[in-house]
C-alpha cells in the first residue's frame, strides 16, 4: 500500500515538475532578458546569469523561448532557443567582445539611463516617507486645534476672568494653538517635500 502511495507521489512530482532552462554566459554576469527581441536596456533585466529561467507552459509546448543577452563591452546576442524534453535545458553563450566604438557609446549610455532611472524609483519610494510625516502633521494639528476650540469655548462661558482656572485655561489655548502651527507648519512641509521627490524621481524614471 504504502509503496504504491510512494509510485504515485513520483508520477505526480514528475507530472508538475517545474521546467526550467539554466542560462550560462562568458564572461558571467550578462544581463537576460526574456521573450524581447529588441529588449529596453534601461530597463532592469529579467535575470542575470548565471540562472535558471522557469519556463511557462506555453514555452513547454512550443519548444522554444526567445533569450537576449546584454553585457556591457560585448556584443548583444539574441537566441531562440530550442527546449529539451528534460526538466533542465541548457543554454551556455560566449559573448563576443564589442569592438565598435558607436556600440560602446551607446551601451553606456543605456546603463547610465539605467542608474537614472533605478536613482528616480529610488526618490519615488522615499517621498512615501515625508508623505506619512504630513499625513502623522495632519492628524495632530486637527486634534491641537479641537483642544483650542474647546478651551476657546470654555473662557467665553467663564463668568469670572480672574480665576486660576480662567488663566490655566487661557495658557492651554494659547499652548494648543502655538502647537497647532507648528504642526500645521510640519504637515505642509512633508507635503511639499513629498511632492518634490514624487515629481523629481517620476522625471529620472523616464
Amino acid at each position: 500500500m504504502f509503496r504504491l502511495i510512494a509510485i504515485c507521489l513520483l508520477f505526480v512530482n514528475i507530472a508538475f515538475a517545474q521546467k526550467v532552462l539554466h542560462v550560462s554566459t562568458i564572461p558571467s554576469k550578462a544581463d537576460i532578458y526574456v521573450q524581447e527581441m529588441r529588449p529596453d536596456h534601461t530597463d532592469d533585466p529579467d535575470y542575470t546569469s548565471p540562472a535558471f529561467i522557469p519556463l511557462s507552459d506555453e514555452q513547454v509546448t512550443e519548444g522554444e523561448i526567445l533569450v537576449s543577452l546584454f553585457h556591457p563591452e560585448f556584443t548583444d546576442t539574441t537566441i531562440r532557443v530550442k527546449l529539451s524534453d528534460r526538466d533542465t535545458s541548457y543554454l551556455i553563450v560566449s559573448q563576443q567582445p564589442a569592438l565598435d566604438e558607436d556600440l560602446l557609446s551607446e551601451q553606456r549610455s543605456e546603463l547610465s539611463k539605467r542608474q537614472r532611472k533605478k536613482f528616480g524609483k529610488g526618490l519615488m519610494f522615499t517621498s512615501v516617507l515625508p508623505f506619512a510625516v504630513s499625513a502623522v502633521a495632519g492628524i495632530v494639528t486637527q486634534y491641537e486645534i479641537s483642544k483650542a476650540e474647546d478651551c476657546k469655548k470654555t473662557l467665553k462661558n467663564s463668568a469670572i476672568a480672574e480665576t486660576k482656572h480662567y488663566r490655566q485655561t487661557e495658557r492651554d489655548f494659547k499652548d494648543y494653538r502655538d502647537k497647532a502651527k507648528t504642526s500645521r507648519s510640519v504637515m505642509h512641509t512633508g507635503l511639499i517635500a513629498g511632492a518634490s521627490l514624487l515629481t523629481l524621481g517620476f522625471i529620472l524614471t523616464f
